[in-house]
C-alpha cells in the first residue's frame, strides 16, 4: 500500500511540471505570442544569446509613442511568460523599443530574469521593487 502510495505522488508530481523547451522552440513560439494579441506592439526582431556566460532572451518591438509604456509592459511580461518554459533559464531580458519619431534613438529595458518572474508571474514583489531594483534603461 505504501508504494502505490508513493508512487502516486510521484506520478502527479511529474504531470504538474511544466514543459521546457528549447531556445529554438521559444523563438519560434515568440511571434506568435505577439500576434495573437491586437494590442501588442509589433515584433520587429529576436534573438536568444550568451554573453559573458549570461543566457539572454532579447526582442526588438516597434512602439507607438502614445502607448509606449504599456507596450513595453506588454514586451516584458511576454518575455517573462515564455521565459518561464525554457530548458535552460535566462538571465536577463532585453527589450529596444524603436519608435517613428525621427531622429530619436531607440530605448532599451534591461530586465533581471528571475526578478521579473518574481514580480510578474510568482507575484511575490511589488511593481516598486521590481522597477528600482530589477529594471534598467538605457538609450542606444
Amino acid at each position: 500500500m505504501k508504494y502505490v502510495f508513493t508512487l502516486l505522488i510521484i506520478s502527479s508530481t511529474l504531470f504538474a511540471v511544466k514543459p521546457k523547451f528549447t531556445d529554438q522552440q521559444i523563438a519560434a513560439m515568440t511571434p506568435q505570442y505577439f500576434k495573437r494579441n491586437h494590442m501588442a506592439p509589433k515584433l520587429t526582431g529576436l534573438k536568444i544569446y550568451r554573453e559573458g556566460g549570461d543566457r539572454i532572451y532579447h526582442i526588438e518591438i516597434l512602439v507607438d509613442r502614445n502607448r509606449s509604456s504599456d507596450d513595453l509592459s506588454f514586451a516584458v511580461s511576454a518575455l517573462a511568460n515564455m521565459g518561464q518554459y525554457a530548458k535552460k533559464p535566462f538571465k536577463k531580458y532585453v527589450v529596444v523599443m524603436h519608435n517613428n519619431v525621427r531622429g530619436k534613438d531607440p530605448d532599451v529595458c534591461t530586465a533581471n530574469a528571475r526578478c521579473t518572474a518574481d514580480y510578474m508571474i510568482r507575484k511575490q514583489v511589488t511593481y516598486d521593487h521590481w522597477y528600482k531594483k530589477c529594471v534598467t534603461f538605457t538609450s542606444s
